[in-house]
């Protein structure tokens, strides 16, 4: 037998329940017929239960989500006060340190003074001295440095004359004594022969010192001489010789004991038309050396001189002091002059002259007068070295004025008004004029601290 099983088929329903509205689903139900009615009722009742506690909840979570908007607010208002209370606070300290800095430190008092002023000349002359240590009033004299500085060089110029000469060659030789103990003399002229047979002569009388006896062995003793060529001609501008033998002594022991060497080559042996300087050459020359040389010491010397030393037009001496003209020229033509110069210089320090003047003019017009400025002016000066001063005219120009004390004008207007400040400034005779100002605006008097008080004078 067969059987249709088949599972009685379920069918599903979503159940709203909007707070607003709660037969929608009953009816549904009822209309449907698929509960008993005890069934029904119960749901009713149970759909009622959750509607009243669905609705119970809200009105608590309601009520939960004002208290914690209260709160909130609460909070709110007491973080705005605590704010305002700490913006206050720093506000009112700000001020406090605004006024405080008003009474202590900004009161100031600025006062400007333009003292009486007196014009005082001076046209005259006066000494600088190295002779002296101090300023001389009454001799109208102050103290002065010389400097000095000697340079000396070989100048080289073209010689424009023409000549015919004969020249010998002329060096140096090292004369050697490996004979005895004993000094050897040998006279002006004394030959000396070369291997290949050149002859050339002492120019002047020499001793060749004496050999040294060490353990009975010679040690050979030596001296520098000049020597000229026996002859004119470029045939004796030989090379170093390394060794001369002295012709006199031949047929002696003593010739084969001194000797002598040459390490240079022997120059200046000529025949021919060659240059030579002439009398207008050499007077160019000497001009032209001391002109340099002048100018070269001048400007060292220059450079050695202190800057507080004053230097005025005529204070400056040149002086040749040895020239020598070579007038045997060279392969170029050249002929050479040697000059040796010295430049002096005497200076003094311009303060000892504004001194000196300030002096003289404190007593005509007052031991309490300063010299406030002045323009001075020299004349060309005098000097005379030999006796180590110069005199020169100056004319000077000063602006006099009588000091004021300001340490004690400032213990006096201390707490001033601006009325006793004018009649107290008004009384000082030695003041033209007073520009007095207060700072802030609203100061009306000295202040009581020197600190405060700026006192300017012109």
């Amino acid at each position: 037998m067969t059987t249709n099983s088949k599972k009685p088929k379920k069918r599903m329903l979503d159940i709203s329940h909007p707070k607003t509205n709660h037969s929608a689903p009953l009816s549904y139900l009822k209309d449907k017929k698929i509960v008993p009615p005890k069934v029904e009722k119960n749901i009713e009742k149970e759909l009622q239960k959750l509607d009243r506690e669905t609705e119970k909840f809200l009105k608590e979570e309601a009520y939960r989500f004002k208290k914690e908007e209260q709160l909130e607010k609460r909070v709110k208002a007491r973080k705005s006060k605590i704010k305002n209370y700490i913006f206050s606070g720093l506000v009112l300290i700000l001020l406090a340190v605004i006024i405080y800095a008003l009474v202590e430190f900004l009161p100031k008092a600025e006062i400007k003074i333009i003292t009486k002023k007196t014009e005082w000349s001076f046209t005259d002359s006066i000494t600088a001295n190295k002779n002296i240590a101090q300023i001389d009033i009454f001799q109208k004299q102050i103290p002065a440095e010389i400097f000095s500085a000697r340079k000396n060089f070989n100048f080289s110029f073209a010689a424009t004359g023409k000549k015919s000469v004969q020249q010998k060659a002329k060096g140096k030789i090292i004369i050697y004594n490996a004979y005895s103990s004993s000094p050897q003399i040998l006279i002006a002229t004394t030959r000396f022969l070369a291997p290949d047979g050149k002859i050339f002569r002492l120019e002047e009388r020499t001793v060749v010192p004496g050999a040294k006896i060490v353990e009975g062995k010679i040690i050979p003793s030596s001296i520098e001489a000049e020597v000229v060529a026996d002859q004119p001609g470029p045939q004796y501008n030989i090379g170093p010789v390394s060794r001369f033998s002295i012709p006199g002594f031949q047929g002696t022991e003593k010739y084969q004991g001194f000797y002598a060497e040459s390490k240079e080559p022997m120059k200046g042996g000529f025949i021919g038309e060659k240059a030579f300087p002439t009398d207008e050459d050499i007077k160019k020359a000497k001009e032209k050396a001391e002109q340099d040389l002048k100018s070269y010491i001048e400007s060292f010397l220059s450079l050695q001189i202190p800057q507080e030393f004053k230097i005025i037009d005529g204070s400056r001496q040149f002086n040749i002091l040895k020239e020598e003209v070579n007038k045997e020229t060279d392969e170029k033509g050249n002929f050479t002059l040697f000059a040796e110069g010295e430049s002096l210089v005497i200076g003094f320090r311009e303060n000892d002259i504004k001194n000196l003047l300030e002096n003289i003019a404190q007593k005509e017009l007052g031991a309490h007068f300063r010299l406030k400025d002045y323009k001075l002016e020299y004349e060309t000066g005098q000097p005379d070295f030999s006796q180590g001063r110069i005199s020169f005219a100056v004319n000077f120009q000063g602006v006099f004025e009588e000091p004021v004390d300001l340490e004690n004008l400032k213990q006096q207007i201390l707490n001033k008004n601006e009325k006793d400040l004018k009649n107290l400034i008004s009384t000082l005779p030695n003041i033209q004029k007073a520009t007095i100002s207060f700072w802030p605006f609203w100061v009306k008097k000295v202040p009581d601290d020197l600190k405060r008080v700026k006192i300017e004078v012109e």
